[in-house]
């Protein structure tokens, strides 16, 4: 029976393999790459080098027009974006930038509506529970200013008896 190795002789004897086998693999490229590019300029005819000058200059020429174009292309794809972005942004209000939409149906005491829901707007179990909330508030506020609207005509009774 075989003993275990030490790990790290198994790991630098497999570094040692990819090595070798990344430099032969890279100086047999090398070597092809140096054989063909010299083959390559060396069967090229006249009609050839002069294809090959008027691309490189073409290139050289217009590239620098080219990239303008381009620019001018992309900001104005840029500009369309803003604009589209000011315009999301000039649609809402105030209490839309809050995270606070106007609570809706309170107007109305229909608690089955249906309406389309937008990205920012509360979903419809939200807007139940925020309206029984605003009505609570609103029938303790009723009640404590029917309180205090007692008392000052208390008040005021009094002093025209006097």
């Amino acid at each position: 029976m075989q003993e275990p190795r030490p790990p790290l002789e198994v790991i630098l004897e497999d570094a040692g393999k990819f090595y070798t086998q990344a430099s032969s693999s890279l100086s047999t490229w090398s070597g092809n790459f140096q054989r063909n590019t010299k083959s390559s300029f060396a069967r090229m005819s006249t009609k050839n080098w002069i294809r090959l000058t008027v691309v490189v200059c073409a290139y050289i020429l217009l590239r620098p027009h080219i990239m303008k174009i381009m620019a001018k292309v992309q900001a104005k794809q840029l500009q369309k974006m803003g604009d589209e972005d000011t315009a999301a942004r000039a649609e809402m209000d105030a209490n839309d930038l809050r995270g606070i939409v106007k609570i809706p149906g309170v107007e109305s005491d229909d608690d089955d509506e249906v309406e389309e829901v937008r990205e920012n707007e509360w979903g419809r179990k939200a807007r139940v529970r925020q309206r029984k909330v605003v009505r609570k508030a609103m029938e303790r506020h009723e009640e404590m200013l029917s309180m205090v609207g007692h008392e000052s005509d208390k008040d005021i009774e009094d002093l025209l008896e006097d």
